[in-house]
Protein backbone atom coordinates (compact mmCIF):
# COMPACT_ATOMS: atom_id res chain seq x y z
CA UNK A 1 0.00 0.00 0.00
CA UNK A 2 0.88 3.54 -0.58
CA UNK A 3 3.00 6.07 2.07
CA UNK A 4 2.35 10.02 2.31
CA UNK A 5 5.60 12.02 2.99
CA UNK A 6 4.78 16.06 3.71
CA UNK A 7 7.14 17.89 1.29
CA UNK A 8 7.74 21.60 0.21
CA UNK A 9 9.60 22.47 -2.57
CA UNK A 10 9.98 24.75 -5.17
CA UNK A 11 10.46 23.02 -9.16
CA UNK A 12 11.32 24.97 -12.08
CA UNK A 13 10.12 24.52 -15.06
CA UNK A 14 13.24 23.13 -16.59
CA UNK A 15 13.58 20.65 -13.72
CA UNK A 16 10.03 19.03 -14.99
CA UNK A 17 10.77 18.51 -17.98
CA UNK A 18 14.04 16.29 -16.98
CA UNK A 19 11.56 13.32 -16.44
CA UNK A 20 11.62 12.96 -20.04
CA UNK A 21 8.89 12.02 -22.84
CA UNK A 22 7.42 9.58 -21.03
CA UNK A 23 5.44 12.29 -18.67
CA UNK A 24 5.46 15.22 -20.28
CA UNK A 25 2.33 16.53 -18.55
CA UNK A 26 2.66 17.90 -15.10
CA UNK A 27 -0.64 17.19 -13.78
CA UNK A 28 -0.84 13.45 -13.52
CA UNK A 29 -3.73 10.80 -13.60
CA UNK A 30 -3.18 9.92 -10.13
CA UNK A 31 -1.57 12.92 -8.50
CA UNK A 32 1.26 15.80 -9.37
CA UNK A 33 4.56 15.04 -10.25
CA UNK A 34 7.20 17.02 -9.17
CA UNK A 35 11.59 16.95 -9.43
CA UNK A 36 12.78 16.79 -5.60
CA UNK A 37 16.89 17.07 -5.74
CA UNK A 38 17.20 15.75 -9.25
CA UNK A 39 14.50 12.63 -8.95
CA UNK A 40 10.73 12.43 -9.06
CA UNK A 41 7.97 12.25 -7.00
CA UNK A 42 4.20 12.08 -7.09
CA UNK A 43 1.98 13.84 -4.45
CA UNK A 44 -1.49 14.12 -3.99
CA UNK A 45 -3.53 16.85 -3.95
CA UNK A 46 -2.66 17.79 -0.14
CA UNK A 47 0.78 17.77 -1.25
CA UNK A 48 1.82 14.78 0.61
CA UNK A 49 4.30 12.09 -1.47
CA UNK A 50 3.24 8.97 -2.14
CA UNK A 51 4.92 5.90 -1.60
CA UNK A 52 5.29 2.36 -2.65
CA UNK A 53 3.00 2.53 -5.35
CA UNK A 54 1.80 3.25 -8.85
CA UNK A 55 1.10 6.56 -10.02
CA UNK A 56 0.12 7.50 -13.24
CA UNK A 57 0.67 9.94 -16.66
CA UNK A 58 -0.18 9.95 -20.09
CA UNK A 59 -2.05 6.20 -20.28
CA UNK A 60 1.37 4.78 -18.10
CA UNK A 61 2.26 3.94 -14.71
CA UNK A 62 5.04 4.91 -12.71
CA UNK A 63 6.08 3.44 -9.14
CA UNK A 64 7.82 5.34 -6.67
CA UNK A 65 9.33 3.55 -4.12
CA UNK A 66 9.59 3.59 -0.34
CA UNK A 67 12.08 6.73 -0.33
CA UNK A 68 8.75 8.32 -2.96
CA UNK A 69 11.17 8.72 -5.82
CA UNK A 70 10.77 7.02 -9.49
CA UNK A 71 12.21 3.24 -9.37
CA UNK A 72 13.51 2.67 -12.87
CA UNK A 73 14.57 -0.67 -14.54
CA UNK A 74 13.67 -3.01 -11.47
CA UNK A 75 11.24 -4.99 -10.38
CA UNK A 76 8.45 -4.06 -8.10
CA UNK A 77 6.35 -6.46 -5.88
CA UNK A 78 3.18 -4.29 -5.23
CA UNK A 79 -0.18 -6.00 -3.75
CA UNK A 80 1.59 -9.63 -3.71
CA UNK A 81 1.97 -9.26 -7.35
CA UNK A 82 5.34 -8.97 -9.68
CA UNK A 83 5.89 -5.93 -11.90
CA UNK A 84 8.65 -4.42 -14.33
CA UNK A 85 9.62 -1.12 -14.69
CA UNK A 86 11.83 0.02 -17.56
CA UNK A 87 14.21 2.39 -17.74
CA UNK A 88 12.18 5.09 -18.16
CA UNK A 89 10.18 3.91 -14.63
CA UNK A 90 7.01 2.68 -16.47
CA UNK A 91 5.29 -0.47 -16.29
CA UNK A 92 6.50 -3.22 -18.66
CA UNK A 93 2.97 -4.55 -20.15
CA UNK A 94 1.87 -6.90 -22.90
CA UNK A 95 6.27 -7.61 -22.75
CA UNK A 96 8.87 -9.43 -22.13
CA UNK A 97 12.58 -8.64 -19.92
CA UNK A 98 15.66 -11.07 -19.55
CA UNK A 99 16.48 -10.21 -15.97
CA UNK A 100 17.91 -11.79 -12.94
CA UNK A 101 15.19 -12.93 -10.54
CA UNK A 102 13.50 -11.19 -7.72
CA UNK A 103 15.51 -10.62 -4.62
CA UNK A 104 18.27 -12.44 -6.57
CA UNK A 105 20.41 -10.84 -8.69
CA UNK A 106 23.38 -13.17 -8.44
CA UNK A 107 21.10 -16.17 -10.25
CA UNK A 108 21.44 -16.61 -13.98
CA UNK A 109 19.26 -14.43 -16.35
CA UNK A 110 15.68 -15.60 -17.30
CA UNK A 111 12.72 -14.69 -19.17
CA UNK A 112 9.52 -13.25 -17.89
CA UNK A 113 6.65 -12.03 -19.51
CA UNK A 114 4.47 -8.97 -18.41
CA UNK A 115 0.84 -9.10 -19.47
CA UNK A 116 -1.57 -6.36 -20.55
CA UNK A 117 -2.22 -5.44 -16.40
CA UNK A 118 1.67 -5.70 -16.18
CA UNK A 119 1.55 -8.45 -14.14
CA UNK A 120 4.27 -11.39 -13.99
CA UNK A 121 2.87 -14.59 -15.74
CA UNK A 122 2.66 -16.83 -13.27
CA UNK A 123 2.18 -20.17 -13.67
CA UNK A 124 0.41 -20.39 -16.13
CA UNK A 125 -0.02 -20.56 -20.22
CA UNK A 126 0.72 -17.54 -22.85
CA UNK A 127 -0.29 -16.88 -25.87
CA UNK A 128 2.42 -14.15 -27.67
CA UNK A 129 2.00 -13.16 -31.47
CA UNK A 130 0.47 -16.62 -32.54
CA UNK A 131 3.19 -18.74 -29.72
CA UNK A 132 2.48 -20.95 -27.10
CA UNK A 133 4.55 -19.95 -24.15
CA UNK A 134 4.80 -21.61 -20.09
CA UNK A 135 6.17 -20.04 -17.07
CA UNK A 136 6.21 -21.52 -13.75
CA UNK A 137 5.15 -19.95 -10.30
CA UNK A 138 8.00 -17.95 -9.88
CA UNK A 139 7.57 -16.46 -13.86
CA UNK A 140 10.38 -18.16 -15.33
CA UNK A 141 9.61 -19.25 -19.01
CA UNK A 142 10.15 -22.59 -19.47
CA UNK A 143 12.26 -25.16 -22.55
CA UNK A 144 12.24 -28.43 -22.64
CA UNK A 145 9.76 -30.72 -21.45
CA UNK A 146 6.62 -28.98 -19.59
CA UNK A 147 3.60 -30.42 -17.41
CA UNK A 148 0.64 -28.01 -17.82
CA UNK A 149 -2.59 -29.45 -15.37
CA UNK A 150 -5.84 -29.13 -16.58
CA UNK A 151 -8.13 -25.32 -16.59
CA UNK A 152 -6.30 -23.23 -14.41
CA UNK A 153 -3.68 -26.04 -12.95
CA UNK A 154 -0.04 -25.18 -12.35
CA UNK A 155 2.41 -25.21 -15.01
CA UNK A 156 6.17 -26.85 -14.11
CA UNK A 157 9.28 -28.35 -15.62
CA UNK A 158 7.87 -32.10 -16.46
CA UNK A 159 8.76 -34.62 -13.71
CA UNK A 160 7.91 -37.39 -16.18
CA UNK A 161 5.00 -38.08 -18.81
CA UNK A 162 1.16 -36.92 -18.25
CA UNK A 163 -1.21 -37.41 -20.86
CA UNK A 164 -2.69 -34.60 -22.68
CA UNK A 165 -0.65 -32.70 -19.61
CA UNK A 166 3.07 -32.74 -21.22
CA UNK A 167 4.50 -30.25 -24.04
CA UNK A 168 7.58 -29.76 -25.42
CA UNK A 169 8.79 -26.05 -25.59
CA UNK A 170 12.14 -24.97 -27.91
CA UNK A 171 14.91 -22.87 -26.53
CA UNK A 172 13.17 -19.61 -27.70
CA UNK A 173 10.14 -21.06 -24.68
CA UNK A 174 7.97 -21.38 -27.60
CA UNK A 175 5.81 -24.42 -28.13
CA UNK A 176 6.99 -26.96 -30.44
CA UNK A 177 3.90 -27.86 -33.00
CA UNK A 178 3.93 -29.82 -35.91
CA UNK A 179 7.39 -30.78 -35.64
CA UNK A 180 10.35 -32.87 -34.50
CA UNK A 181 12.17 -33.16 -31.29
CA UNK A 182 14.99 -35.67 -29.51
CA UNK A 183 16.03 -35.11 -26.29
CA UNK A 184 15.40 -37.24 -22.84
CA UNK A 185 12.34 -38.68 -21.62
CA UNK A 186 9.80 -35.97 -19.57
CA UNK A 187 11.47 -35.35 -15.71
CA UNK A 188 15.22 -36.55 -16.69
CA UNK A 189 17.50 -33.71 -15.55
CA UNK A 190 20.91 -32.42 -16.52
CA UNK A 191 22.72 -34.81 -13.86
CA UNK A 192 21.50 -38.12 -15.92
CA UNK A 193 23.99 -37.34 -19.06
CA UNK A 194 23.52 -41.32 -19.63
CA UNK A 195 20.14 -41.74 -20.15
CA UNK A 196 18.95 -41.94 -23.72
CA UNK A 197 17.30 -39.82 -26.04
CA UNK A 198 13.94 -40.11 -28.43
CA UNK A 199 12.42 -38.59 -31.03
CA UNK A 200 9.04 -37.44 -30.19
CA UNK A 201 6.34 -35.71 -32.59
CA UNK A 202 4.67 -32.60 -31.74
CA UNK A 203 1.17 -32.12 -32.76
CA UNK A 204 0.00 -29.36 -34.94
CA UNK A 205 -2.15 -27.00 -32.94
CA UNK A 206 -2.39 -28.79 -29.94
CA UNK A 207 1.76 -29.56 -29.23
CA UNK A 208 0.95 -32.82 -27.44
CA UNK A 209 3.15 -35.76 -27.79
CA UNK A 210 2.01 -37.94 -30.69
CA UNK A 211 0.87 -41.78 -29.16
CA UNK A 212 0.20 -44.81 -31.43
CA UNK A 213 -0.15 -45.23 -34.78
CA UNK A 214 0.25 -41.75 -37.04
CA UNK A 215 -0.30 -42.55 -40.66
CA UNK A 216 0.52 -39.22 -42.24
CA UNK A 217 3.71 -37.03 -40.59
CA UNK A 218 4.84 -35.90 -44.00
CA UNK A 219 3.63 -38.95 -46.02
CA UNK A 220 4.92 -41.41 -43.78
CA UNK A 221 3.56 -43.71 -40.74
CA UNK A 222 5.11 -43.49 -37.47
CA UNK A 223 4.54 -45.52 -34.09
CA UNK A 224 5.20 -44.22 -31.03
CA UNK A 225 4.62 -46.01 -27.20
CA UNK A 226 2.50 -44.72 -24.43
CA UNK A 227 5.31 -41.99 -23.73
CA UNK A 228 5.11 -40.63 -26.96
CA UNK A 229 8.57 -41.97 -28.06
CA UNK A 230 9.00 -43.06 -31.65
CA UNK A 231 9.65 -46.62 -32.19
CA UNK A 232 12.00 -48.12 -34.80
CA UNK A 233 13.36 -51.50 -35.53
CA UNK A 234 10.55 -54.38 -35.40
CA UNK A 235 7.60 -52.96 -34.09
CA UNK A 236 4.36 -54.74 -32.88
CA UNK A 237 0.96 -53.65 -31.44
CA UNK A 238 -0.14 -53.33 -28.13
CA UNK A 239 -3.57 -55.21 -28.39
CA UNK A 240 -3.62 -54.94 -24.53
CA UNK A 241 -4.76 -51.04 -25.09
CA UNK A 242 -7.02 -51.98 -27.73
CA UNK A 243 -9.31 -48.81 -26.79
CA UNK A 244 -5.59 -46.39 -27.14
CA UNK A 245 -3.51 -48.65 -29.27
CA UNK A 246 0.38 -48.05 -28.54
CA UNK A 247 3.08 -49.97 -30.11
CA UNK A 248 6.53 -51.64 -28.33
CA UNK A 249 9.74 -52.56 -30.15
CA UNK A 250 10.69 -56.32 -30.33
CA UNK A 251 14.32 -56.05 -31.20
CA UNK A 252 14.90 -53.54 -28.12
CA UNK A 253 19.05 -54.14 -27.44
CA UNK A 254 19.07 -56.72 -24.77
CA UNK A 255 15.47 -57.11 -24.80
CA UNK A 256 14.61 -59.01 -27.89
CA UNK A 257 11.37 -60.74 -28.19
CA UNK A 258 10.11 -63.72 -30.91
CA UNK A 259 7.84 -62.60 -33.76
CA UNK A 260 5.92 -65.33 -32.58
CA UNK A 261 5.14 -63.08 -28.98
CA UNK A 262 3.11 -60.25 -31.24
CA UNK A 263 -0.55 -61.13 -30.93
CA UNK A 264 -1.02 -57.42 -33.08
CA UNK A 265 0.07 -56.40 -36.27
CA UNK A 266 4.23 -55.84 -36.82
CA UNK A 267 5.35 -53.11 -38.48
CA UNK A 268 9.48 -52.30 -39.40
CA UNK A 269 10.39 -48.96 -38.76
CA UNK A 270 14.28 -48.68 -39.91
CA UNK A 271 17.00 -46.97 -37.20
CA UNK A 272 16.37 -44.67 -34.54
CA UNK A 273 16.95 -42.04 -36.76
CA UNK A 274 14.99 -42.90 -39.36
CA UNK A 275 11.86 -44.14 -37.89
CA UNK A 276 8.93 -44.57 -40.30
CA UNK A 277 7.58 -47.78 -41.15
CA UNK A 278 8.13 -49.28 -44.45
CA UNK A 279 4.72 -49.84 -46.29
CA UNK A 280 3.78 -50.91 -49.85
CA UNK A 281 7.79 -52.92 -50.36
CA UNK A 282 10.08 -56.17 -49.30
CA UNK A 283 12.36 -55.44 -47.18
CA UNK A 284 15.40 -58.21 -46.26
CA UNK A 285 16.65 -58.29 -42.70
CA UNK A 286 16.76 -60.34 -39.47
CA UNK A 287 13.97 -61.32 -37.35
CA UNK A 288 13.52 -59.89 -34.24
CA UNK A 289 15.32 -62.16 -31.86
CA UNK A 290 18.23 -62.63 -34.14
CA UNK A 291 20.98 -61.54 -32.55
CA UNK A 292 23.98 -63.06 -33.88
CA UNK A 293 22.89 -61.08 -37.57
CA UNK A 294 25.10 -63.15 -40.17
CA UNK A 295 24.09 -61.65 -43.52
CA UNK A 296 23.32 -65.63 -44.30
CA UNK A 297 20.30 -65.50 -41.50
CA UNK A 298 18.58 -62.57 -43.39
CA UNK A 299 15.11 -63.23 -44.92
CA UNK A 300 12.56 -61.35 -47.10
CA UNK A 301 9.47 -59.63 -45.28
CA UNK A 302 6.49 -57.60 -47.33
CA UNK A 303 4.48 -54.95 -46.09
CA UNK A 304 1.73 -53.08 -47.20
CA UNK A 305 0.11 -49.83 -47.73
CA UNK A 306 -0.19 -49.79 -44.60
CA UNK A 307 2.91 -50.82 -43.44
CA UNK A 308 1.47 -54.21 -41.53
CA UNK A 309 3.70 -57.04 -42.30
CA UNK A 310 2.23 -60.23 -44.11
CA UNK A 311 2.26 -63.29 -42.05
CA UNK A 312 0.22 -66.15 -41.29
CA UNK A 313 -1.97 -66.50 -38.17
CA UNK A 314 -2.45 -62.65 -37.93
CA UNK A 315 -3.40 -62.23 -41.25
CA UNK A 316 -4.58 -65.86 -42.58
CA UNK A 317 -5.56 -69.16 -42.54
CA UNK A 318 -2.37 -71.26 -42.52
CA UNK A 319 -1.73 -74.33 -44.69
CA UNK A 320 0.36 -76.71 -43.11
CA UNK A 321 4.10 -77.20 -45.65
CA UNK A 322 7.27 -79.31 -44.98
CA UNK A 323 10.23 -77.67 -46.50
CA UNK A 324 12.62 -79.62 -48.78
CA UNK A 325 16.03 -79.47 -50.28
CA UNK A 326 17.11 -81.01 -53.63
CA UNK A 327 19.87 -82.74 -52.19
CA UNK A 328 22.13 -85.05 -54.68
CA UNK A 329 19.62 -84.87 -56.86
CA UNK A 330 16.69 -86.06 -54.49
CA UNK A 331 14.32 -84.11 -52.69
CA UNK A 332 14.74 -84.65 -49.21
CA UNK A 333 13.03 -83.19 -46.12
CA UNK A 334 14.66 -79.82 -44.44
CA UNK A 335 12.35 -78.88 -41.87
CA UNK A 336 9.04 -80.52 -40.70
CA UNK A 337 5.85 -78.92 -40.93
CA UNK A 338 4.43 -75.36 -39.99
CA UNK A 339 2.32 -73.11 -41.20
CA UNK A 340 2.15 -71.05 -44.63
CA UNK A 341 0.29 -69.04 -46.27
CA UNK A 342 -0.29 -67.63 -49.80
CA UNK A 343 -0.33 -63.67 -50.81
CA UNK A 344 -0.10 -62.03 -54.50
CA UNK A 345 2.31 -58.99 -54.31
CA UNK A 346 2.82 -57.29 -57.53
CA UNK A 347 0.72 -60.11 -59.17
CA UNK A 348 3.22 -63.05 -58.49
CA UNK A 349 2.39 -65.81 -55.87
CA UNK A 350 4.25 -65.61 -52.29
CA UNK A 351 3.95 -68.08 -49.37
CA UNK A 352 4.69 -66.64 -45.93
CA UNK A 353 5.37 -68.17 -42.76
CA UNK A 354 3.92 -67.51 -39.37
CA UNK A 355 7.35 -65.34 -38.56
CA UNK A 356 5.95 -63.12 -41.96
CA UNK A 357 9.45 -64.93 -43.74
CA UNK A 358 9.03 -65.36 -47.48
CA UNK A 359 9.32 -68.76 -48.28
CA UNK A 360 12.04 -70.20 -51.31
CA UNK A 361 13.12 -73.46 -52.49
CA UNK A 362 10.94 -76.32 -51.85
CA UNK A 363 7.91 -76.85 -50.13
CA UNK A 364 4.84 -79.61 -49.59
CA UNK A 365 1.71 -77.87 -48.89
CA UNK A 366 -1.16 -79.82 -48.56
CA UNK A 367 0.05 -82.55 -50.01
CA UNK A 368 1.77 -80.26 -53.30
CA UNK A 369 4.84 -80.01 -54.52
CA UNK A 370 5.74 -76.76 -54.74
CA UNK A 371 9.16 -74.24 -56.00
CA UNK A 372 9.59 -70.57 -55.07
CA UNK A 373 12.82 -70.19 -56.44
CA UNK A 374 16.18 -68.75 -54.77
CA UNK A 375 16.40 -67.29 -51.60
CA UNK A 376 16.49 -63.10 -53.03
CA UNK A 377 13.57 -64.56 -55.51
CA UNK A 378 10.13 -66.42 -53.95
CA UNK A 379 7.69 -65.80 -56.20
CA UNK A 380 6.18 -69.56 -56.95
CA UNK A 381 7.03 -71.02 -59.73
CA UNK A 382 4.77 -72.65 -62.81
CA UNK A 383 5.63 -74.40 -65.98
CA UNK A 384 8.82 -75.71 -66.93
CA UNK A 385 11.91 -75.38 -64.54
CA UNK A 386 15.72 -76.45 -64.57
CA UNK A 387 16.72 -76.26 -60.97
CA UNK A 388 20.49 -77.15 -59.48
CA UNK A 389 20.92 -79.53 -56.39
CA UNK A 390 23.82 -78.79 -53.75
CA UNK A 391 25.86 -80.11 -56.19
CA UNK A 392 25.21 -77.80 -59.19
CA UNK A 393 23.84 -80.90 -61.28
CA UNK A 394 20.62 -79.90 -63.10
CA UNK A 395 17.24 -81.35 -62.91
CA UNK A 396 13.86 -81.11 -64.86
CA UNK A 397 11.05 -79.80 -62.72
CA UNK A 398 7.26 -78.76 -64.05
CA UNK A 399 4.47 -77.38 -62.17
CA UNK A 400 1.37 -76.29 -63.38
CA UNK A 401 0.47 -73.01 -65.09
CA UNK A 402 -3.08 -72.89 -63.47
CA UNK A 403 -6.01 -74.27 -61.37
CA UNK A 404 -7.74 -77.42 -62.62
CA UNK A 405 -9.88 -80.12 -61.71
CA UNK A 406 -8.60 -83.84 -62.21
CA UNK A 407 -9.26 -87.14 -60.46
CA UNK A 408 -7.55 -87.20 -57.06
CA UNK A 409 -4.64 -89.17 -57.04
CA UNK A 410 -5.48 -91.24 -53.63
CA UNK A 411 -9.26 -91.38 -53.55
CA UNK A 412 -10.12 -90.87 -57.01
CA UNK A 413 -12.59 -88.19 -56.11
CA UNK A 414 -13.24 -85.39 -57.76
CA UNK A 415 -10.08 -82.87 -57.13
CA UNK A 416 -8.63 -79.88 -57.48
CA UNK A 417 -4.62 -79.48 -58.85
CA UNK A 418 -3.77 -75.86 -57.89
CA UNK A 419 -1.08 -73.26 -60.17
CA UNK A 420 2.15 -74.03 -59.21
CA UNK A 421 1.61 -77.77 -57.43
CA UNK A 422 4.42 -79.89 -58.67
CA UNK A 423 3.30 -82.31 -61.27
CA UNK A 424 1.88 -85.68 -60.35
CA UNK A 425 1.71 -88.17 -63.65
CA UNK A 426 1.59 -87.60 -67.30
CA UNK A 427 2.82 -83.51 -68.55
CA UNK A 428 3.12 -83.33 -72.07
CA UNK A 429 3.90 -87.33 -72.42
CA UNK A 430 6.51 -86.78 -69.69
CA UNK A 431 6.26 -88.36 -66.06
CA UNK A 432 6.46 -86.28 -63.31
CA UNK A 433 6.16 -87.19 -59.40
CA UNK A 434 5.33 -83.98 -57.48
CA UNK A 435 6.97 -82.06 -59.87
CA UNK A 436 10.32 -83.91 -60.26
CA UNK A 437 11.03 -85.52 -63.81
CA UNK A 438 10.83 -89.49 -63.41
CA UNK A 439 13.82 -91.00 -65.94
CA UNK A 440 15.52 -94.23 -66.20
CA UNK A 441 18.14 -94.57 -64.67
CA UNK A 442 19.40 -98.53 -64.47
CA UNK A 443 18.15 -99.46 -67.62
CA UNK A 444 16.97 -97.69 -70.83
CA UNK A 445 13.25 -98.48 -70.03
CA UNK A 446 11.63 -99.08 -66.42
CA UNK A 447 8.45 -98.97 -64.98
CA UNK A 448 7.37 -96.33 -62.95
CA UNK A 449 4.25 -96.82 -60.45
CA UNK A 450 2.56 -93.67 -59.51
CA UNK A 451 -0.09 -94.14 -57.27
CA UNK A 452 -1.28 -97.33 -58.41
CA UNK A 453 -0.89 -96.29 -62.25
CA UNK A 454 2.23 -98.18 -63.65
CA UNK A 455 4.32 -96.25 -66.51
CA UNK A 456 6.75 -97.36 -69.08
CA UNK A 457 9.64 -94.41 -69.16
CA UNK A 458 12.80 -94.31 -70.65
CA UNK A 459 16.03 -92.66 -69.76
CA UNK A 460 14.70 -89.18 -70.75
CA UNK A 461 11.24 -89.30 -69.17
CA UNK A 462 9.15 -89.81 -72.16
CA UNK A 463 5.82 -92.08 -71.50
CA UNK A 464 6.01 -95.19 -73.42
CA UNK A 465 2.57 -96.39 -75.15
CA UNK A 466 3.77 -98.79 -77.72
CA UNK A 467 2.33 -102.81 -78.24
CA UNK A 468 5.84 -103.90 -78.63
CA UNK A 469 8.75 -105.63 -75.95
CA UNK A 470 11.24 -102.92 -74.98
CA UNK A 471 14.57 -104.08 -75.33
CA UNK A 472 18.00 -102.78 -74.40
CA UNK A 473 20.95 -104.28 -76.40
CA UNK A 474 18.86 -107.17 -77.98
CA UNK A 475 17.73 -108.14 -74.22
CA UNK A 476 14.08 -107.71 -73.49
CA UNK A 477 13.42 -105.17 -70.74
CA UNK A 478 9.68 -104.82 -70.72
CA UNK A 479 7.38 -107.31 -72.45
CA UNK A 480 4.97 -105.28 -73.90
CA UNK A 481 3.48 -106.95 -77.15
CA UNK A 482 0.23 -107.71 -75.38
CA UNK A 483 -0.11 -104.15 -73.20
CA UNK A 484 -3.02 -101.84 -73.47
CA UNK A 485 -3.42 -98.21 -72.52
CA UNK A 486 -4.98 -95.79 -70.77
CA UNK A 487 -5.86 -92.43 -73.80
CA UNK A 488 -8.60 -90.58 -71.81
CA UNK A 489 -7.11 -89.61 -68.20
CA UNK A 490 -4.96 -86.27 -68.71
CA UNK A 491 -3.47 -86.79 -65.36
CA UNK A 492 -2.60 -90.73 -65.78
CA UNK A 493 -2.77 -90.76 -69.77
CA UNK A 494 -0.59 -94.12 -71.19
CA UNK A 495 -0.56 -95.68 -67.64
CA UNK A 496 -0.77 -99.58 -68.65
CA UNK A 497 -4.00 -100.98 -67.86
CA UNK A 498 -3.66 -104.54 -69.01
CA UNK A 499 -1.08 -107.15 -71.16
CA UNK A 500 1.57 -106.29 -69.48
CA UNK A 501 4.10 -109.33 -69.31
CA UNK A 502 6.25 -110.13 -65.96
CA UNK A 503 9.17 -107.40 -66.08
CA UNK A 504 12.77 -108.37 -66.32
CA UNK A 505 14.15 -105.28 -64.49
CA UNK A 506 13.47 -103.37 -61.61
CA UNK A 507 10.99 -100.77 -61.22
CA UNK A 508 11.83 -97.41 -60.18
CA UNK A 509 12.13 -96.69 -57.07
CA UNK A 510 10.03 -93.34 -56.60
CA UNK A 511 11.55 -93.47 -52.91
CA UNK A 512 14.95 -92.28 -54.77
CA UNK A 513 13.67 -89.04 -56.20
CA UNK A 514 11.36 -87.47 -53.23
CA UNK A 515 11.32 -88.63 -49.46
CA UNK A 516 8.64 -89.18 -47.52
CA UNK A 517 5.56 -89.55 -49.55
CA UNK A 518 3.15 -91.98 -48.72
Amino acid sequence: MRKQTKIAAVVSAAALLALGASMTSFAASKGTWMMVDGEWQCYDKNGDAYTNTFCSSNGKEYYVGDDGQLVRSSWVEYDSCYYFVNSAGAKITNDWRLTTPYDDESADEEWYYFKSNGKRAEGEKITYKGKTYYFDSDGKMLTGWVNKGEGTAAVNEATGYIANQTFYCDETGARVEGAWVKDTKPGITDDDADEDEFWYYLKKATGKPATGKQSNINGQIYLFNGEGQMQSGWVAEDVATSNNVKFYQLDKEDEEMAMSTAAGDVYYCGDEDDGHAKKNKWLKTWLPNDTNEEEDDKSWFWFDKNGKLYRTGITSTASNAIKYKLDEGKLVVDKESYGVAKKKVNSKDYYFDANGVMLSKFYLINDNMYYFGGSDDGSMKTGSQSIKDNTGDTYKFYFYTKDQNITDYKSNSGAKLYKGAGVIGNQSNKLYYYGMLIQADDYKYQLATVNGKTFIVNSNGSIQHSAIDYKEDGDVLIPAKEAKYNTTDKQYKYYVTEGLGTSAVTDIDLGNFVEGIN
